[in-house]
């Protein structure tokens, strides 16, 4: 099996990670679920990314190969690109989170719009135990977490249990393993049930409007909610 299994089912794309025991993932693994979702969002019957894993470890980071400043910032490159992919795509993503997720499998959850857990999941970021100041994690935890509480976690790598992590923000919600999969079920049908365009519009605003300061965003929703609003007229007059 690949270690990143595609597949189709509805109107939803899955991506599986099933890499070892610790599903870590590879530079090709990042470019192919960067690639797969950007592409996505051209297929106007899928409408949500379901993000898992098989096993007992959701992602236990990355794997580290380059040696060279072109190497090591092309990795850095990949997962900023990832990052971004998954937060300005139109279509919902969804982290199905079985188990622990350290350093990059915590930015996969992070960089999700609706992140369901196991409340036998941990997350943690191991980089300063490597003597590696986790800048890219900085880059998107300082806007996630309390200065304080993001300060905390790249600095000691200590793991965060799952309601923490739920009070925090981090993830949207904790619930026992083996109810797991039918939670997410549940969450994705409910969403699925909305009007496609609304819910499209209201993840596009979110990433048009992330770095905005709140008169900015202000004025910017006066242009998207007219368009929303002439939207649906349009399609109730039909």
């Amino acid at each position: 099996m690949p270690d990143l299994d595609v597949s189709e089912r509805d109107y939803t794309l899955i991506a599986k990670v099933q890499r070892r025991d610790d599903n870590e993932f590879t530079s090709e693994m990042i470019s192919k679920l960067s690639r797969v979702v950007r592409d996505a969002r051209a297929h106007p019957s899928l409408r949500f990314v379901r993000i898992c894993a098989v096993g007992n470890v959701f992602c236990g980071g990355r794997e580290r190969t380059g040696s060279s400043p072109e190497e090591l910032r092309a990795e850095a490159e990949r997962i900023v690109a990832l990052n971004e992919t998954l937060r300005a795509s139109p279509l919902t993503i969804v982290a199905e989170v079985n188990g622990d997720a350290a350093g990059f499998g915590v930015g996969l959850v992070a960089a999700s719009d609706i992140a369901v857990a196991s409340t036998e999941a941990r997350f943690w970021f191991p980089e300063i135990l490597g003597g590696l100041a986790p800048t890219v994690v900085i880059s998107w935890l300082a806007h996630t977490l309390s200065y304080k509480a993001a300060f905390d976690l790249v600095t000691t790598s200590e793991p965060i249990d799952a309601q923490r992590a739920a009070s925090w923000g981090l993830i949207t919600e904790a619930v026992p393993r083996n109810g797991l999969e039918a939670r997410v079920n549940e969450r994705i049908e409910g969403l699925a049930a909305l009007s496609t365009p609304a819910l499209r519009e209201v993840k596009e605003f979110f990433a048009a409007t992330r770095g905005m300061d709140p008169p900015s965003a202000a004025t910017a929703s006066i242009n998207a909610l007219t368009v929303s609003a002439l939207r649906v007229g349009s399609e109730r007059a039909r």
